[in-house]
């Protein structure tokens, strides 16, 4: 851990700690130079010695800073101090997705639209730079306070043309979103994140994911094996063109999903228009699995087939069913081979890399608690003190991490033991948003209930709490009532909804006049067009057709004309003298283009032999200038033109 106060590489003053994952911690800090705020990833100090969680790490940096959008979180810097490599990025002041659902469900199907379009324009760019995600979920998903979207950490993203990583990474990501490919343990695919998007997107709409279990094992089954849990039994509303959206992302086969993630966004964009309302439920082409479904003996030893008529003598069909394994018992001793092979895959990938649950010594003496944490090869670390009323004093109340969580052999497992029966002091929540109130109060032992009433104040927002924050009280005794505002009381009004014209082919201009004239709003990106003449709308979401009300958000596409690009080809020479205690030489690449600017490193690297090094440059806004330096001296330094 890093303490607050310190400036690393004479810039960044560390301000705070915003999280601490497995391969690195995240700190609030404030640029100096510049005067705002950045978030900086630092590499743990335990992992420094890792050769190749030091090159994930440098992937992270080098996947990210070479994709450019509105709607991904930016890296602004990459170095390393002391032995420290890090990152810096630019600082999100907002929840994640998964936050932002719990506060807001149930969202409206036009905002659902609006965030999702977000992130399939973000990972339409990934893809287009050959950038795999591989670990799309909401926690991954951050909301800045305007309510756009930034799609986060690509620390496990995997570029195409790197041949050197292997499937060692292939499971790395959340289960519950996690394709049914990655979960037999292939390699991820740009297919693999459709269908992670496409269990957003059904999340985004019931508010909750479609398969739950016990287990990462039972989850990851799921996957392949059941499917999506119907949209519409839930919610008739939803229109069958939006379910089909989610049914074709989150097909079993890769080959019956969208081909790519701008087809499926142009797919989403449409769901609403009025004429595909008598769409039929999207069927998939291809079965995973076996043509033929035969039911397996039953209890009493006979067997039967999904074709078999009911008036059939048992005695036939076992005479069937023998004569059938007779002429093709190979193939069921494949196909049982197979099947063990699958299971047992499944449970490696998920299990391995060395890792261990974490014991439950709940309710054990603090002397057997770190016997049996020990017996497990883990290591005992801080031992806490704190008051309770269901546990004797002495005795484990829980472990940090939590007990059967999966975590590395020999990690450091925390004990919190209990003190004997204590009062607690109620915290102030007033202010907060529900859930992480309730989440902060049910940790320190009191039962929370929720009552709702008009106020003033935001929606969700807790505007009382029944016990006055500072009394000292018996957490397990004691239930605190939160009253959370509905927002401002609206008056019920005639119906003002508006009938959105197609606005393909308007400028910028008249479609903010129609915005305003309907009393909308209007927002707007751009994007380069080869069949669309600059300053002309592409898009628009909501789609052409769909009824909206005063006060809606139009998102439009405008055409920033055809993207004038060209790509240089750099020869570097190896020098033998310089070979950095064998790294080879050090070559770092500043371009300045459209997207990039010579402050920057655009490319930090090693080489051991001669190479060459091609280089992409934008040139809608006039000439590039690149720069190149090997070993500390400038060996290209020139201007680039079409």
């Amino acid at each position: 851990m890093i303490d607050k106060g310190y400036l690393l590489a004479d810039r960044y003053k560390i301000v705070d700690t915003l999280g601490e994952g497995g391969m690195a911690n995240v700190y609030l800090a404030e640029d100096i130079i510049l005067q705002r705020k950045v978030a900086v990833k630092v590499l743990r100090m335990d992992l420094q010695n890792d050769q190749k969680t030091v090159q994930r790490f440098q992937r992270e940096a080098l996947a990210t800073s070479e994709l450019s959008h509105p709607n991904i979180v930016s890296i602004l810097d990459v170095g390393s101090e002391k032995g420290m490599q890090y990152l810096v990025m630019e600082y999100v002041d907002g929840p994640n997705l998964k936050e932002y659902i719990h506060d807001h469900n149930p969202l409206t199907l036009t905002r659902v639209i609006e965030i999702m379009d977000q992130m399939l324009g973000a990972i339409a760019l990934a893809h287009q730079h050959n950038v795999i995600h591989r670990d799309l979920k909401p926690q991954n998903i951050l909301m800045d306070p305007s309510g756009r979207v930034k799609v986060a950490d690509f620390g496990i993203a995997i570029a195409l043309s790197q041949q050197s990583i292997t499937q060692t990474n292939s499971l790395l990501g959340s289960v519950h979103y996690m394709s049914p490919e990655q979960a037999r343990g292939s390699m991820a695919t740009k297919q693999s994140d459709i269908y992670s998007l496409g269990i957003i997107l059904y999340e985004l709409i019931t508010g909750d994911v479609p398969f739950g279990g016990e287990t990462a094992v039972s989850i990851a089954l799921k996957h392949f094996q059941e499917n999506i849990p119907s949209i519409k039994k839930q919610h008739p509303e939803v229109p069958q063109a939006l379910e089909n959206v989610v049914l074709q992302a989150t097909a079993k086969d890769p080959r019956d999903r969208f081909e790519t993630v701008s087809e499926m966004k142009n797919d989403l964009d449409t769901a609403m228009d009025p004429s595909r309302a008598a769409e039929p439920v999207f069927l998939a082409d291809h079965n995973p699995e076996l043509d033929k479904t035969i039911v397996l003996p039953d209890l009493n030893g006979v067997v039967t087939e999904t074709n078999n008529d009911a008036d059939k003598p048992k005695n036939s069909a076992l005479a069937k069913f023998k004569a059938s394994f007779k002429k093709h018992q190979f193939w069921w001793i494949f196909s049982a081979i197979a099947a063990l092979m699958v299971v047992f895959a499944l449970v490696f990938a998920l299990s391995r890399n060395g890792t261990v649950e974490v014991p439950d010594v709940t309710n054990m003496s603090r002397a057997s608690a770190i016997g049996a944490i020990q017996d497990a090869g883990l290591v005992v670390g801080d031992i806490d003190e704190q008051p309770s009323n269901s546990v004797k004093k002495g005795n484990v109340i829980r472990t940090l991490p939590e007990k059967n969580m999966s975590v590395k052999s020999g990690a450091e497992i925390g004990l919190v033991v209990s003190s004997g029966v204590g009062l607690t002091t109620v915290p102030d929540v007033l202010g907060t948003t529900y859930s992480r109130a309730k989440t902060r109060l049910e940790k320190l032992g009191f039962t929370v209930t929720k009552r709702t009433e008009d106020s003033d104040a935001p929606k969700n927002k807790i505007i009382d709490q029944s016990v006055t924050a500072g009394k000292k009280v018996d957490a397990a005794k004691t239930t605190i009532v939160l009253t959370v505002s509905r927002g401002p009381e609206v008056e019920e009004s005639k119906d003002e909804s508006v009938t959105l014209r197609d606005l393909s082919g308007y400028t910028l201009k008249s479609a903010q006049d129609y915005a305003n004239e309907n009393k909308l709003q209007l927002s707007s990106l751009e994007e380069f067009s080869s069949t669309v003449d600059k300053g002309q709308i592409i898009s628009q979401t909501p789609g052409a057709g769909t009824k909206v009300q005063p006060g809606t958000t139009i998102n439009v596409v405008v055409s920033k004309g055809t993207n004038k690009s060209v790509t240089k080809s750099y020869a570097l020479t190896y020098n033998s003298d310089n070979d950095n205690n064998g790294r080879g030489n050090h070559v770092i690449i500043y371009i300045g283009d459209d997207t990039h600017t010579t402050t920057s490193v655009y490319k930090d690297m090693y080489i051991t032999s001669d190479s060459s090094v091609s280089i992409p440059f934008t040139l809608n806004n006039g000439n590039g200038h690149v720069k190149i330096v090997q070993d500390g001296q400038t060996v290209v330094d020139e201007s680039v033109t079409e």
